[in-house]
């Protein structure tokens, strides 16, 4: 068998660096790596969801409040656990608005605080850390379509409206 020379075998080990850092940022993962390394559903203490009406209207918005020990919790992380979270690199800041509300999804642990956004456009953004502040856009299957179910769920829970503050 023939060696390999010093030029191939460099070439060899720059490949599998490049095929190593494509996989880490284009390859899907499952919703506790996408949130982020601290997330435990075990651990969570509350949850609280926002959803605020589109479309310059300024009533409708509503929250949630859920516990760790309620179905509905346990209902919405099976759902958002449901699907492969591919990262998604977004050209510019624009979103597109596609949902009658946009969703905010607050997951309070003792250590840190987890937010899962949706608007209804091709992205969902995570964002975790002390503050939930550290944030990643997201794109999974038939992304339009899994939000809205998201949001048709949430809006069949039991919520109380938002306070409306016109300045």
């Amino acid at each position: 068998m023939k060696k390999l020379s010093r030029k191939h075998k460099i070439a060899l080990v720059e490949l599998v660096v490049i095929l190593a850092v494509a996989v880490y940022f284009f390859f899907p993962r499952p919703l506790s790596s996408a949130l982020g390394s601290g997330f435990d559903p075990d651990e969570v203490t509350g949850v609280q969801v926002d959803l605020t009406a589109f479309g310059g209207e300024a009533e409708g918005g509503r929250t949630l409040s859920l516990s760790p020990d309620d179905p509905a919790w346990e209902e919405l992380l099976s759902l958002l656990s449901s699907k492969w979270y591919r990262p998604y690199y977004l050209e510019g800041s624009s979103r597109n608005v596609t949902l009658d509300y946009t969703v905010q999804i607050t997951i309070s642990q003792p250590e840190a605080v987890f937010r899962y956004s949706l608007t209804g456009d091709k992205a969902i953004d995570l964002a975790a850390g002390a503050e939930g502040t550290r944030g990643r856009s997201f794109q999974v299957t038939d992304s339009q379509a899994f939000q809205q179910s998201v949001l048709d769920f949430l809006l069949e829970q039991e919520y109380t409206e938002q306070d409306v503050r016109q300045e």
